[in-house]
């Protein structure tokens, strides 16, 4: 008898639990297009049974399921192909959605999964083991009784990888495909080739992978740098691989089993230093080094042929990626035999001979019952009829494309760039490019509204692109995806009128901790805390506002620059302050600080009268926001695009700061930038900090000199110096620029000063 109770008790616990988690059952990403719940539940136990037909496919997905169930709930089910009670079917309706939709539907007496395609049961699977996640919350597999009924609204939901300026063993792209099929995308694009590493073999072409796949690693140099391809045995520090052809069937294969379509990508006519270091003859005529193939020599054309060949065979979807981005067609119009072809083809420019080039291409694609695929930049000339458009530069040629009847993927830099920084803090991985944070690619819509509403179904979709010039490992890599393809596969499975961002940010909440059970290494560059800080002119107060992105979790802080705890300051209004504080704020989810600290010392001696003067003037394009822009409690982060940043170029910042009134001080520091990797912005050589309460005479309090740091990463020198309290009304600071850039910098000419956020206290 006590025993009953006891069994009673713990399921009546369990269905008390299922009902308080109605919230995390609904939590699915992408959100489906439909959900309806209903009252009652149904619990998967030892009993249930499989049902699904007795095919290949079907077996598959049938292992994708118990797989998940035996490690999250310690199941074995069996597999029958009788329906019944209790049982979990898998039907494949003749008439039913072939491109990807499904219905799913938990009832008393089981769970039923249909589709008119395995692509959609595979979907469903990815539904109902999101609805039974993160086990941590969910601990027994009880759900709420529902009807789900789904499908995509596009149907190119992809992601590109890198792999040339990185590459990553064939285990690591098996996990990046995980996590695709995890989120329903279905295109993985795959960047197999760049100016700096080949990685795909090649039959008929050894030296591709001999050579090709490998470069010298040189000191104080990014690979790109100086490029030098060599062989795997060579003398010096070497850095490569690639994938064999046993290898890329074996990717191709597991990707197809999660239902993704692999699109390789072999780049041409530009970024091929690789290739054409490997073999020589096929660069332009005294063009020796160049990565652009001649375009007037038929070898060139016959080689790529030879190479698509071996391609398409191991690659059965129907697109090939081609590149065609940033050709540098200069080389061409120096070159005897490109001029030569493009006189005997009426070409006018350098424009028109790649539009031959693409044109040539495409036909011998076509020829092979594929469809050539490439960066916006083929537009140049003018495109081939039946190419396909990815347009990264913006949106304007994918819009341009579709309007003239081409299908286009849509993949702008911004938001679709997952190597761009996803965060502001000082502590973010190394990124590349601009900032894309996890929201602004939630509201990307790959249909603008300048396509003709008769063209709109020529964009077939979206898709992220991740360059790895900064990601070097799997941890960082996973780091870049997540969350933000968990945004992305939102975007492009609903329809924007099914789009519902504080819904999404609810379900991130559940998310996190699927993501954390998966082992991913994800990003909680949403969950950093944020500021802005105004002033009040009535009362003089300053405003310290917080947030994160997400505005989820609490966040606690400390005005003293001690590290906040649990128990810590919570925030739950503006923070008003009169003197210099030293914030530091943290977010807390269940107890435990996420996210990256925020760290600040904010200041008050900078008030409406006070006024700064230039003895050499910034440059406009780099104002950081204007004249009072040093003094403005917006600090700039490592990145040489942050608004905030005020730049000269050539000469020294020499400024006078006028206070317009006494302030009593004992400390003044300021923020200087350089990325000699990537911008002509350099550290000064010196600074000198003076201070005087008349204007007239002036007492330095720092004179400090600064070491020629040659690293290549970005970094921010805080330059700052104590003395004894005394009354300033002006302070003179002059940052000593070193005028010519150094001979072993990557670029000539003058180099830059970037400053910002003077502080005081």
């Amino acid at each position: 008898m006590n025993c009953i109770k006891i069994c009673f008790a713990g399921v009546l616990f369990l269905i008390i639990s299922c009902k308080n988690n109605v919230q995390l059952q609904s939590g699915v990403i992408p959100q489906p297009y439909s959900v309806q719940y209903e009252k009652g539940y149904f619990h998967i136990n030892e009993e249930t049974v499989i049902v699904v037909d007795d095919t290949v496919k079907g077996k598959k997905i049938v292992e994708e399921l118990t797989a998940f169930l035996q490690s999250n709930f310690n199941l074995r089910l069996s597999v029958g192909s009788e329906a019944n009670v209790n049982t979990i079917q898998l039907i494949l309706q003749e008439s039913g959605n072939t491109n990807g939709g499904y219905q799913l539907e938990v009832s008393s007496r089981g769970i039923v999964i249909s589709s008119g395609a395995y692509r959609g049961l595979f979907y469903g699977i990815q539904t109902l083991k999101q609805l039974l996640s993160p086990k941590i919350v969910l601990k027994e597999p009880i759900l709420q009784l529902v009807k789900i009924n789904d499908s995509p609204e596009f149907s190119w939901r992809g992601m590109m990888l890198d792999v040339s300026r990185h590459f990553f063993p064939k285990d690591s792209v098996k996990k990046v495909i995980d996590i695709m099929a995890m989120h329903k995308m279905n295109k993985f694009h795959w960047h197999l080739v760049d100016g700096i590493g080949w990685r795909i073999q090649i039959d008929a072409y050894p030296e591709l992978t001999n050579k090709g796949a490998w470069r010298k690693v040189k000191p104080n140099k990014k690979p790109w740098e100086d490029f030098e391809s060599c062989y795997r045995d060579d003398e010096a520090s070497v850095y490569g691989g690639y994938y064999t052809k046993e290898d890329i069937r074996e990717i191709v294969a597991y990707a197809s089993d999660r239902y993704i379509d692999v699109i390789p990508e072999i780049e041409m006519p530009g970024h091929s230093e690789a290739a054409l270091q490997c073999y020589p003859e096929l660069t332009c005529v005294g063009a020796e080094g160049a990565g652009v193939y001649c375009a007037g020599n038929d070898k060139t054309f016959a080689f790529l042929q030879n190479i698509l060949t071996e391609v398409i065979e191991l690659f059965p979807y129907q697109y090939v990626h081609i590149g065609g981005d940033e050709v540098g067609k200069g080389t061409w119009l120096q070159c005897t035999r490109c001029i030569q072809r493009m006189e005997e083809e009426n070409l006018s420019n350098g424009e028109a001979l790649q539009s031959y080039f693409v044109k040539r291409m495409e036909a011998y694609i076509h020829s092979k019952q594929r469809k050539l695929i490439g960066w916006d930049e083929i537009l140049e000339g003018g495109l081939p009829p039946r190419a396909t458009v990815m347009s990264w530069r913006g949106v304007t040629g994918g819009i341009e494309a579709a309007n003239d009847g081409h299908d286009v993927v849509m993949s702008p830099g911004s938001p679709c760039y997952f190597d761009h920084s996803q965060g502001k803090s000082e502590f973010e991985p190394p990124s590349w490019g601009g900032y894309n944070n996890l929201l602004k690619v939630y509201d990307f819509n790959p249909v603008p509204e300048a396509i003709s509403k008769d063209k709109k179904h020529h964009i077939l979709g979206g898709q992220a692109n991740l360059w790895t010039e900064q990601i070097k490992d799997m941890k960082h890599l996973q780091y870049m995806m997540l969350p933000r393809v968990c945004a992305l596969s939102e975007a492009l499975w609903c329809s924007s009128d099914k789009k519902d961002k504080e819904q999404f940010i609810k379900k991130m909440d559940i998310h996190f901790d699927r993501l954390k059970e998966l082992g991913y290494n994800y990003a909680e560059s949403a969950l950093t805390p944020d500021y802005n800080v105004g002033f009040d002119k009535d009362t003089g107060d300053f405003r310290l506002t917080l947030t994160n992105e997400l505005n989820l979790y609490e966040i606690r802080y400390t005005l003293d620059g001690s590290q906040p705890n649990a128990d810590s300051q919570l925030y739950d209004a503006p923070i008003l302050y009169r003197s210099p504080v030293n914030l530091y704020a943290l977010c807390f989810r269940q107890g435990k600080p996420v996210g990256y600290p925020l760290k600040r010392m904010f200041s008050t001696g900078f008030g409406d009268k006070c006024q700064i003067k230039y003895l050499n003037p910034y440059n406009e394009t780099y104002s950081g926001g204007g004249d009072k822009a040093l003094f403005d409690n917006k600090f700039a982060i490592a990145r040489g695009d942050d608004p905030s940043w005020q730049g000269i170029s050539g000469k020294d910042f020499d400024i006078i700061i006028e206070l317009g009134n006494l302030t009593y001080m004992s400390y003044i520091s300021m923020n200087f930038f350089q990325h000699i990797g990537a911008t002509s912005v350099m550290l000064p050589t010196q600074v000198l900090v003076s201070v005087s309460s008349d204007g007239k005479n002036y007492t330095t309090v720092l004179d400090e000199s600064i070491s020629t740091d040659k690293s290549r990463d970005p970094i921010i020198k805080r330059i700052e110096t104590e003395f004894k309290k005394q009354p300033v009304a002006f302070i003179k600071i002059v940052a000593k620029n070193r005028g010519e850039l150094p001979d072993w910098h990557i670029r000539k000419g003058d180099a830059w000063l970037f400053l910002d956020e003077v502080s005081i206290k």
